[in-house]
C-alpha cells in the first residue's frame, strides 16, 4: 500500500470565530494546495481514497488536491486526523479505514503527522521529521502499523509547487 500523508496549506492565524479549529486557508494557501495537487497529477498519482480532518484548513486543502486529480468523490472525514488527536488515535483511525486500498493520502495536522510518519517508520515518534505546511509525504506499507512502513519521499510545498 502507498500512504501519502499531506499537512494542510497556510492558513489564517486567527479564525473569526477566535477558535483554532475554525481557521481557514489563506489565499496563498488555496493556491499552494492546488499546485500541490496538480504536482500529484504529474506523478500520476491515483487514490483509492482521501480521508481528511474535518478541520476547515484541512479539509479545504483536501478539497483542492481531490479538485485538481478529479477524484472529489474520494473524499471522506477521518476524525482521528483532527489536531486535537493524537498519534495514537490517528493509527487506530488508518488502521480501521486502510482495508482494501493501494494507494490513500490523508490530510492532517502537525505535530500528528510527523510523529505519525516516525512511527510508521521506526515504530516510535523520536524521528525529527517535520510536515511544512503543504509538504507531502509518500510511503510504501505492507501494512499501517509501527515499523511497517518504508519512506519513499518528502516533499514540501515549494518543491511541490516547482513541479508544475
Amino acid at each position: 500500500m502507498d500512504l501519502y500523508i499531506m499537512r494542510h496549506g497556510i492558513a489564517e492565524d486567527v479564525s473569526a470565530s477566535g477558535r483554532d479549529r475554525d481557521r481557514v486557508l489563506t489565499e496563498e494557501g488555496r493556491d499552494k494546495s492546488r499546485e500541490g495537487g496538480k504536482a500529484l497529477r504529474k506523478l500520476d498519482v491515483e487514490f483509492d481514497a482521501i480521508f481528511s480532518s474535518a478541520f476547515p484548513r484541512a479539509w479545504q486543502t483536501a478539497e483542492l488536491v481531490a479538485d485538481e486529480l478529479d477524484e472529489k468523490k474520494l473524499l471522506q472525514e477521518l476524525p482521528e486526523l483532527e489536531a486535537e488527536s493524537n498519534v495514537q488515535r490517528a493509527l487506530g483511525g488508518l488502521k480501521r479505514v486502510l482495508k482494501n486500498q493501494a494507494s490513500v493520502l490523508i490530510v492532517g495536522h502537525e505535530p500528528i503527522l510527523s510523529q505519525l510518519i516516525s512511527v510508521l517508520l521506526s515504530g516510535h515518534s523520536g524521528l525529527s521529521i517535520t510536515m511544512k505546511k503543504g509538504a507531502v509525504c509518500k510511503l510504501s506499507c505492507v501494512r499501517p502499523e509501527p515499523g511497517g512502513c518504508r519512506l519513499e519521499w518528502l516533499l514540501n510545498a515549494k518543491q511541490l509547487c516547482r513541479m508544475v
